[in-house]
């Protein structure tokens, strides 16, 4: 029996906290004395725990979106609410990793992975014990004294999902972060990525244009369209784990992405 692609609302009864919430969001920027509004109308909330996909050509707003919820840009209209609260300023409890390599070039591994531990009043035998467990979980115990021009993209790439998860945030935002790593590597972040969700059972909220990546990922997918940017589909992923590329629901599920993304 094939699967459907299930549209779900905010009211979708669950049994876990709701901890974000996103309320007629806007965005509109001044360009060459006109106004050009990248987003709209954009609402949705977010369970605890919760593995979200913002997917979408490119140009629909969502790292733009992204930016926002991080706190990195304000909105021009609409609210976002973390536990209840007003969002306005980056914070500690919203961490965020880039496509980009964004690691301390001077730095080692462990230095890198340590750096947001500073000030936080722990001692350097609990900051030893924590790095030491972030460095096994992300499969990088024997790389911690090399410096990042001395390992590879997607070991980068470990070493920044490290680095941010070792703060514990509330919410982890991921700006399509695996997008300039080969075919293999890609497949290896994607799965390090959801032993680590399922371990530490930290919220995520992921963007990306790959049909595929958001399917094998999430539990929930936000079709984005564009001139402006706006929700135009929640979906439920009702497919079991781990999901097969090869699997024939798999490849069905695709194929009506793909025609929402079309549309």
């Amino acid at each position: 029996m094939r699967p459907k692609l299930t549209a779900i609302s905010k009211t979708d009864p669950g049994t876990r906290k709701t901890i974000l919430e996103i309320n007629k969001l806007r965005k509109v920027f001044s360009v060459n004395g006109s106004f050009l509004t990248v987003l709209d109308c954009i609402d949705f909330s977010v369970k605890s725990g919760e593995m979200i996909c913002i997917l979408g050509r490119s140009g629909c707003g969502k790292s733009t979106l992204l930016k926002m919820l991080a706190g990195f840009l304000t909105p021009s209209s609409g609210e976002i609410l973390l536990n209840g609260k007003p969002v306005s300023d980056p914070g500690t409890d919203r961490c965020v990793v880039f496509q980009e390599d964004t690691l301390f070039p001077w730095l080692t591994v462990q230095e890198n992975i340590a750096f947001g531990l500073r000030g936080r009043n722990k001692d350097k035998k609990g900051i030893r014990k924590e790095v030491d467990r972030f460095l096994a979980l992300v499969g990088l115990t024997e790389f911690r004294d090399y410096l990042p021009r001395e390992i590879s993209g997607g070991m980068k790439q470990r070493v920044a999902l490290a680095r941010v998860l070792i703060l514990k945030p509330q919410i982890l935002f991921m700006d399509e972060p695996f997008a300039s790593l080969d075919a293999q590597t890609r497949e290896e972040m994607q799965n390090l990525l959801l032993s680590l969700w399922e371990k530490l059972s930290h919220t995520i909220i992921f963007v990306t244009h790959d049909v595929n990546e958001a399917i094998t990922l999430s539990d929930r997918i936000l079709v984005m369209s564009k001139n402006p940017g706006r929700i135009r589909e929640d979906i439920h992923v009702n497919l079991a784990r781990p999901r097969k590329l090869e699997k024939e629901e798999f490849i069905f599920f695709s194929r009506k992405l793909y025609e929402h993304l079309c549309d």
